[in-house]
């Protein structure tokens, strides 16, 4: 995707807009669902956000509980990467700034790198530990050296959301460790996996790294599809007990290219078969527009589900046992 590209889907005010396809949580109805070919097998009352959009048109393909308020977890981190990206293309820094690993954002809580205060890396390595790793102390280290602060620069963070749309998000902290009052949806993170697409094709790589040497360790990526999705072009997990399993990923296959949002699985083995389920759907031409992204979106950010109160989300599958291709292609 171009910049113009950016520009046509993207580039005006995103409208609230109120219609019979979208109920008050911003979910499309269970019949376009159905009409997209994709069906998951959950209780409605249950049912976990989900979202598969045409990256060229915009276009929803399929939409379950799309705008329901969700703690992001690491995909928090794809927006600090973003900004940090944004710095190096005004040209406030560059991939070889230094990235001083302060004792604020040592003591951050795993997953993290784990090095002490004062150590030093460049802008471009801690963008790639920060991605791989998900590492919450070279998260917050590349927050204060864009921002000045992390605090500035979460209020940065929801400056750039507001521009680019993502009317039901709130950023508190860069790294995406839980708080009650960070929260998201499967739309805003579409939106954002888009503005990557867009504003840093040059740097996906960053989204899409299987691993990264370390002073010699290896620090390995946990999330399967980047090893074994075909067409695969970036992505970024997260996990928090309150969230469940969370993905944001974008794939390009045959001149077609898909973003894909899945919130809220009860596990990374499901996590990870959900979303090729969906991005194979998407891929293969098997789904029918049933809305559009820039329509479909939340008033304001408000308090999201809260996993914790049912075992992380795994007291009863959040997402269940099967997505099912309607037409049996694959």
């Amino acid at each position: 995707m171009t910049n113009a590209d950016h520009t046509g889907l993207l580039g005006h005010p995103l409208v609230a807009q109120e219609n019979g396809s979208v109920n008050r949580q911003g979910m499309k109805s269970p019949s376009l669902l159905l009409a997209a070919g994709l069906v998951a097998m959950t209780a409605s009352a249950n049912a976990s956000p989900l979202l598969l959009v045409d990256a060229s048109s915009g276009d929803v393909l399929v939409a379950q509980e799309a705008t329901r308020s969700w703690h992001p977890a690491s995909l928090t981190k794809m927006m600090t990467a973003h900004l940090a990206l944004m710095a190096v293309r005004s040209g406030k820094l560059t991939l070889d700034s230094s990235v001083v690993m302060s004792a604020r954002a040592a003591a951050q809580a795993p997953s993290k790198l784990g090095v002490p205060p004062g150590t030093s890396l460049r802008l471009e390595d801690a963008l790639r530990v920060m991605m791989v790793k998900s590492a919450n102390d070279v998260a917050v280290a590349v927050a204060e050296t864009v921002g000045g602060s992390e605090a500035s620069f979460a209020a940065a963070m929801n400056a750039e959301a507001a521009r680019l749309g993502m009317s039901g998000t709130r950023f508190v902290n860069g790294s995406g460790l839980h708080d009650d009052r960070q929260v998201t949806n499967a739309r805003d993170m579409a939106v954002l996996m888009l503005v990557i697409l867009s504003y840093h094709a040059d740097h996906t790589d960053l989204f899409r790294m299987s691993a990264i040497a370390v002073n010699g360790r290896t620090l390995k990526n946990t999330n399967k599809l980047i090893e074994n999705y075909t067409g695969l072009e970036a992505t970024k997990t997260g996990y928090v007990c309150a969230s469940g399993f969370n993905v944001a990923v974008s794939a390009v296959r045959g001149g077609r290219r898909v973003v894909g949002v899945v919130l809220g699985a009860p596990n990374a083995a499901t996590r990870t078969r959900i979303t090729k389920d969906l991005l194979d759907a998407g891929l293969a031409g098997n789904t029918t527009p049933v809305g559009d992204i820039l329509t479909l979106r939340a008033s304001a950010p408000s308090p999201a589900a809260d996993l914790r109160r049912v075992k992380c989300g795994r007291q009863e599958p959040v997402v269940a046992g099967a997505v099912a291709v309607g037409d049996g292609k694959r």
